[in-house]
């Protein structure tokens, strides 16, 4: 093969291999890029200094159960229980590993013994250790919820972002965990404890807790609604820097409408829509599941349909943000945008 043959051939590699690794190194579209973006390019137009907002959100707290006064059955009452299945159940929890299980394990103990004390207690003559286990199952009747909310417990939200176009991913794995623990809540609401599959609650909890789909919506969510409200108050502030004379636009206004279209309409917008499909498809769930616990303001704040809730503050921020486009548009009378910018 001649020379200048195979020196096109390895220039074409070189530079096939350069596109490719400048495609695997573009930043991906998540709620920080495109705020930033969208944001950067309006102060370059407009020729003013832009400062984001700095993002503190909301942080969902320990949950707090009341710890009581536990009703003691001695080895040597359990011993007597050897008849029961009830009785390895309280052994197993008197053990050592029973007295530092998770919270996990404790739901599951409380309604193991929710299910079995009755019959065992049935099998038992009148006296001491019949009226302790009644007594003790009356006690956990009426915690059982208590020790449910406990383990609904999330200590933090995370940093990483939801990408557009990829906020599906992980979607039905976290709709079927909640779906499940609903349905626990549901049963022990109803006092259904022998509907209660004990076998689901650490698989769902565990789905919740290792799907981070929950954690990183609940982020773009707050920093999309801080992003907005800044950039809003950034656009009022600088309205008559970018005013037009009545009908007669300049090309810095039409370079600006452009970017409001093609970087925000088409990108940031799109990526609050899909928030907002995500809100659509979890809030319900949500609310009805943390309804009730120590954890039920905060999912309001990020569920919520209350004026203060974030979905509605976003939405607020969305229509201001429209209305000062459109105001801006009007005065103008700018045609429709070009494709570029």
């Amino acid at each position: 093969m001649p020379q200048t043959h195979v020196t096109s051939m390895l220039k074409a590699l070189m530079l096939i291999s350069l596109l490719l690794s400048l495609a695997g190194c573009q930043r991906a579209k998540d709620v920080d890029y495109l705020w930033q973006d969208y944001s950067q390019r309006l102060a370059h137009v407009i020729d003013q200094a832009y400062s984001p907002p700095p993002f503190e959100p909301l942080q969902l707290g320990k949950a707090k159960i009341a710890e009581l006064a536990p009703i003691t059955i001695s080895i040597l009452e359990t011993l007597s229980l050897g008849h029961c299945p009830l009785g390895r159940l309280i052994a197993d929890h008197n053990s050592t590993l029973g007295k530092v299980a998770p919270p996990s394990q404790q739901l599951i103990y409380q309604i193991r013994f929710i299910q079995l004390a009755p019959a065992c207690i049935d099998t038992l003559e009148e006296g001491e250790l019949k009226t302790k286990l009644k007594q003790a199952l009356e006690q956990k009747q009426d915690n059982a919820m208590a020790y449910f909310n406990r383990v609904l417990t999330r200590d933090r939200i995370g940093y990483d972002s939801l990408v557009l176009g990829e906020m599906r991913a992980g979607r039905f794995e976290l709709e079927s965990a909640i779906g499940q623990l609903l349905s626990i809540k549901r049963n022990i609401t109803q006092e259904q404890w022998q509907q209660i599959d004990t076998t689901q609650i650490e698989p769902a909890l565990a789905l919740m807790a290792h799907q981070t789909l929950l954690q990183r919506y609940l982020r773009a969510l707050a920093y999309s609604q801080a992003q907005l409200h800044g950039l809003n108050d950034y656009l009022s502030t600088h309205s008559a820097s970018v005013a037009c004379r009545p009908g007669h636009a300049n090309r810095k206004q039409e370079i600006l409408q452009n970017v409001f279209h093609k970087y925000y309409l088409a990108q940031t917008q799109a990526y609050l829509s899909q928030l907002n499909q995500l809100h659509y498809r979890l809030s319900e769930p949500l609310l009805s599941l943390f309804e009730g616990s120590s954890h039920q303001p905060f999912i309001d704040h990020y569920f919520g349909q209350q004026p203060d809730a974030l979905p509605e503050q976003l939405k607020t921020q969305m229509r201001r943000h429209v209305k000062w486009w459109l105001a801006f548009r009007q005065s103008c009378n700018i045609a429709p945008p070009s494709s570029s910018t």
